[in-house]
């Protein structure tokens, strides 16, 4: 797989998670699949959460797509690798988190999805592009 459909695919996974995100924001009863999984529809503090968690999702796509040149930035290269570098820590982390997870549902979809999201941005990190 080249770094950059790697990118691509990571900031396409990275948007969607950026979106459901929103929809738990908006309450919408999707809870059993984030957060742990206790609520159905989450409560006031966890949709605070939830919204305030998609910008850094949306950032870690620009930053994956800057990485490979897909998209534009106005950072320097050694700062866009350092930061592809550290959201590929981040999401494995999360992978971890989400395997961890009491909830069936959140362990079934959201750890394959962080999974390939890190696999993705680890690939997009070792790259020589830019």
């Amino acid at each position: 797989m080249t770094a950059m459909l790697a990118s691509i695919l990571a900031a396409s996974l990275l948007g969607l998670v950026a979106i459901f995100q929103f929809l738990l924001a908006l309450a919408l009863p999707f809870g059993r699949a984030a957060w742990g999984g206790a609520h159905r529809v989450l409560p006031p503090r966890l949709r605070l959460f939830s919204a305030l968690s998609a910008f850094p999702l949306g950032l870690a796509a620009w930053i994956v797509l800057a990485r490979t040149g897909v998209a534009m930035s106005p950072w320097q290269p050694a700062t866009v690798r350092v930061a592809t570098w550290i959201a590929f820590s981040v999401l494995a982390l999360n992978t971890v988190a989400n395997l961890a997870s009491r909830s069936r549902v959140e362990r079934l979809i959201m750890t394959p999805a962080a999974f390939a999201c890190s696999v993705c941005l680890l690939i997009a990190a070792l790259s020589n592009d830019r």
